[in-house]
């Protein structure tokens, strides 16, 4: 089996021997190891379950499935319970039937029910639809969940009318001030799914069981906001809630989902399948299909392909005012601009595009003659294979300038799934990041040291402090290394100069998309083009650059209006409206379906760049010829000015939150408060040093750069240093010396 590009050899599956059993009658061959609920679904037997989820382990506490077995003299929950040769089983018995009623009765008991035992409640659904829109939630027509609840499809099942037992109201104040998801534990039935599929399926632990009897309930640990825990706001527990208990914040009351599409997620360099759900006002959420997802698929795709500050018409500047105008009058605007400057024109590009667009923005780049062509990537990097042997060999992990938990949690959680035990993580970063906090050991070395520390350790040299890192912690790290396999996990981005030696297996972790396929590409850095003094035209797709940057024309294809001037403006598509196809960080290509046609006059940006070229009227466009040429590029690094002027090492990285020239944080809410890339961080010490206070803002020069922005004081930086994400915008593009002032 392969995980991408980590092979891994599974060797042969031990299936398990055969054996015989009688369910309602039915003789059933089936294997050792299996559940008799497993058994069941296979053979279309059913059995009611809550608490039960196919990819969890089995927990039986919802009591529901529960079957006779000859021989017992109890019944047994079935999702527990593994199947033996010659075991008779019944499913369906007058017994169970009544036993489950009870049980459903007693979960009622503590969950609003009036609304799910109402005789009028099939009349009254006609009349209620606006009630869907308040922000109580006690009858099912208040709820989120209406019509797509498990304990709702219950009830009707059993035709319970009546609850024999006093309805205890727990009256929880619903939890509302984390982002993307609430939490309503009145509708709580403690069937535990989403406790176990935060610690199964995320490793995450963020929450679990409190208290005991009728005081239990599901929660954080000491009640903490989830911002304060290890929860990675993937939404899994969302996903795994049979009730409203736990619902998604922004498509609660976007209406029901009338039509599933199967795609891929764009927003980071895995490209996960997932399942967008639709309906006839478009697009209200997104979901894991198979595999889970992050943060940023599960919960960023519907409200940024919806978002109102979309613009969806073209615009061109006319003295001063931004004024609306047809295709057919941008595209002639575009032409005259690019054929007024064809010799100084240059064209910057997101990696974010499909392949398509890509291919068709090449062509246009070689018949207008633009030797300015880049895009906003670290073309460094080898993507050679690393071998993983699951059977016999424990693996050591180097992590590198990169933080897997909060930027690649998916390729992560998939890496350990396919091993036979968690590999040993070993974080070598001078910023404090989560998976440095999970790490079995977190060197802290100084910055732009980490592959030297690397090397020390892997040789045989003798062993001293170096680069702040103590003699001892590097004889702990030899120690740990014993019969383990060694494999590096990068980001070229984060790292000036990485030398990655044949023996090592190193593996490059970037967020942008293509980077297999551009890393090779016969194209420019896109810092190479704004170098460029001689260029007068730029032609930007998905792409940003610096405020300070002045050209006599700017044309710009993107979703958002950016923060610097521009002239013509071209509405582009959402990957979720386009049919295309994307190489993510494995190497392996991946289709996009069109989930639905484009908001307003926006178009698919292979759509936008032929209809230019189609109206210069080349010929060559229409020929097919769109090869990319191979061309090495090497980037000269300086050297570090130490001087007075510029006490503080600036440390820039690589932002995996963003949708193309803008940050998710600058979109939406939720992506600012857990992801702090709109802040220069900055440790306490040197912050009292220099009296800076959080909500003020600082101005950050450099040499070649000036740029004010909000502090984040956290002991994540050590002293001396201070972190940034990339922001072209504001020339926060490499790390480098600047001193930090006050305003």
């Amino acid at each position: 089996m392969e995980f991408g590009i980590l092979k891994v050899n599974l060797g042969a599956l031990h299936k398990g021997a055969m054996m015989k059993l009688i369910i309602n009658d039915k003789k059933i061959d089936v294997r050792k190891g299996e559940t008799v609920l497993e058994v069941c679904r296979r053979e279309g037997i059913y059995i009611p379950t809550l608490c039960y989820q196919e990819n969890l382990t089995p927990y039986g506490g919802c009591r529901l499935c529960i079957v006779e077995v000859e021989g017992n003299p109890k019944p047994m929950t079935a999702c527990t319970l593994p199947v033996q040769d010659g075991m008779v089983v019944k499913t369906d018995t007058p017994l169970l039937k009544e036993l489950r009623r009870f049980t459903l009765q007693l979960i009622l008991s503590e969950h609003p029910y009036s609304c799910l035992i109402c005789n009028k409640k099939q009349d009254c659904a006609n009349y209620m639809e606006c009630i869907e829109k308040e922000p109580i939630t006690f009858g099912c027509k208040y709820c989120p969940a209406n019509g797509n609840c498990e304990l709702q499809k219950l009830v009707e099942e059993f035709g319970i009318e009546e609850i024999p037992f006093p309805f205890r109201y727990r009256n929880i104040p619903v939890e509302d001030y984390d982002p993307f998801f609430e939490r309503d534990y009145n509708l709580c039935i403690l069937c535990g799914r989403c406790v176990r599929a935060c610690a199964e399926l995320r490793q995450a632990y963020a929450i679990d069981f409190h208290h005991r009897g009728p005081k239990t309930l599901v929660g954080t640990p000491f009640n903490l906001s989830h911002l304060d825990t290890s929860c990675q706001f993937c939404g899994v527990c969302v996903d795994a809630c049979p009730t409203g208990a736990m619902r998604e914040r922004y498509s609660k009351y976007l209406g029901r989902c009338e039509k599933e599409v199967k795609t891929h997620c764009m927003l980071c360099s895995m490209g996960c399948e997932l399942v967008a759900e639709v309906n006839g006002n478009g697009i209200i959420r997104t979901r894991p299909d198979k595999e889970p997802l992050c943060a940023r698929g599960r919960f960023g795709i519907a409200p940024l392909v919806n978002h109102p500050k979309r613009i969806t018409t073209p615009l061109v500047k006319k003295d001063g005012n931004l004024i609306e105008i047809s295709w057919d009058e941008a595209i002639d605007i575009a032409r005259n601009i690019l054929k007024e400057h064809q010799d100084k024109t240059g064209v910057i590009f997101s990696t974010d595009l499909t392949l398509e667009a890509i291919t068709a923005l090449n062509t246009f780049a070689e018949i207008m003659g633009v030797e300015e062509f880049g895009t906003e990537i670290n073309l460094t990097g080898s993507f050679d294979e690393v071998c993983l042997d699951r059977q016999d060999k424990k693996i050591a992990l180097f992590v590198l300038n990169v933080d897997l938990i909060e930027d690649f949690s998916v390729f992560l959680l998939n890496l350990k799934k396919f091993l036979n035990e968690n590999p040993l993580v070993i974080v070598i970063d001078s910023i404090q990041t989560k998976i440095a906090e999970s790490a079995d050991l977190w060197l802290r070395p100084e910055f732009n040291k980490e592959w030297e520390v690397l090397n020390l350790i892997l040789s045989s040299d003798k062993l001293t402090d170096f680069a702040g890192i103590k003699k001892q912690e590097f004889i702990e790290v030899r120690r740990l290394l014993k019969n383990r396999e060694v494999c590096v996990l990068y980001n070229p981005n984060n790292i000036k100069e990485f030398k990655c030696s044949n023996e090592l297996k190193c593996f490059p972790l970037v967020s942008s998309l293509n980077h297999p396929f551009l890393s090779k590409a016969n194209i420019l850095k896109a810092r190479d083009v704004l170098n460029n003094s001689a260029i007068e035209c730029l032609y930007l797709i998905g792409a940003t650059i610096p405020k300070t940057k002045k050209y006599k024309k700017v044309i710009v294809q993107d979703c958002f209006l950016p923060d610097f001037d521009f002239d013509l403006f071209l509405p582009s598509a959402t990957f979720i409206e386009v049919d295309g196809s994307f190489i993510d960080i494995k190497g392996k290509e991946k289709r996009l379906k069109k989930v639905f046609e484009p908001r307003g006059n926006s178009r698919p940006d292979e759509w936008i760049i032929k209809s230019i070229v189609e109206r210069m009227d080349l010929e060559r466009f229409k020929s097919g010829d769109s090869s990319i040429g191979v061309k090495s590029e090497v980037e000269k690094i300086e050297g570090e000015d130490k001087s007075a002027d510029y006490p503080f090492y600036l440390i820039v990285r690589e932002n995996g939150f963003r949708f193309r020239n803008k940050r998710l944080s600058d979109l939406l809410k939720g992506f600012e408060r857990i992801h702090k890339d709109r802040y220069l961080w900055i440790n306490p010490e040197d912050a009292r040093k220099l009296k800076i206070e959080e909500g003020k803002k600082v101005k950050i020069v450099a040499k070649d750069f000036e740029a004010e922005i909000n502090p984040f004081i956290t002991e994540r930086v050590p002293a001396g240093y201070v972190f940034a994400y990339c922001d072209t915008e504001n020339g926060l593009i490499e790390s480098k010396r600047v001193r930090i002032e006050c305003r």
